[in-house]
């Protein structure tokens, strides 16, 4: 993901952690809100979740409708 300037007191910082069925930690993610979709983007693809992620600035099909 890289390196970027503090955002300190911008915005909610989210937590994710990834258990095994036994309950010990797998992974830990705590990542500022606007760079949560990456992240889940990664976990997604790393454990085969299934979570469909649409990114809002690819036009769909049908947008010439309007």
């Amino acid at each position: 993901m890289g390196f970027s300037k503090f955002r300190l007191g911008k915005e909610e910082i989210f937590e994710t952690i990834i258990k095994d069925c036994d309950g010990r930690k797998i992974e830990e993610w705590r990542v500022m809100k606007s760079d949560y979709p990456k992240v889940l983007k990664i976990i997604n693809s790393k454990y085969g979740l299934g979570i469909i992620i649409r990114d809002k600035s690819v036009p769909r099909d049908l947008d010439w409708v309007k």
